[in-house]
């Protein structure tokens, strides 16, 4: 029973750490359930529950957002471009980055920011305005929900400009929040499109006071 439960902690080490509360819970209901000794069959056992745990994660964020008026269909950027290599993510005293997402080490206070260039080609006075939302999703470990941690909304204005003219809108989010070990951020937009990277720098980080 010792190198079973070895085993599961050794594999739970390469998964994400903010569904592992509930991964390790059903994983010792399944030893106890079915007696499963194969450390293979953990593993994928374990593979499962972690995909049914972002699924999880990705209908509460849309049920957020469905209460709160909006329209749920704003999108996380997944990849954030490296400065040259692999070095331009500086990950210190144990933060990860995993597809998107920041993955916090330890319980305490952290100063979160981000800051993204909507692009637009084209404009015509005249034209509809729409909003611009950027916003910065906080899963939280303990309590496995989603919710918006900190957000902001930029306003079209096409009044008085030229025919054709191109347009950028900067948008900017910083604040302090609590957060546990194992909680994810990540950002997201309204529109993925106006983003465009050799426009400006986009960033997203966070750092322990």
């Amino acid at each position: 029973m010792k190198r079973i439960v070895k085993g599961v902690c050794s594999s739970l080490l390469v998964l994400n750490i903010a569904v592992g509360i509930a991964v390790i819970c059903r994983v010792v209901s399944s030893i106890r359930d079915t007696g499963m000794s194969n450390t293979g069959s953990l593993k994928q056992e374990i593979s499962k529950m972690y995909e049914e745990r972002v699924q999880l994660m990705n209908n509460n964020d849309y049920d957020d957002h469905k209460r709160k008026g909006t329209t749920g269909n704003e999108t996380p950027i997944r990849i954030w471009v490296p400065f040259v290599g692999p070095g331009r993510r500086l990950l210190y005293n144990g933060m990860r980055y995993e597809n998107g997402s920041i993955i916090i080490p330890a319980t305490g206070v952290y100063v979160v920011y981000s800051h993204v260039k909507f692009y637009t080609e084209r404009n015509r006075r005249g034209d509809t305005e729409t909003d611009f939302h950027h916003s910065i999703m906080r899963y939280n470990a303990l309590e496995q929900t989603s919710t918006t941690a900190l957000a902001d909304a930029v306003s079209e204005n096409k009044n008085d400009i030229i025919d054709g003219a191109s347009l950028e809108y900067s948008s900017d989010i910083h604040g302090l929040l609590q957060l546990n070990a194992g909680d994810q951020l990540v950002v997201k937009v309204s529109r993925i499109n106006p983003l465009r990277h050799d426009r400006d720098w986009h960033y997203f980080g966070v750092y322990m006071i």
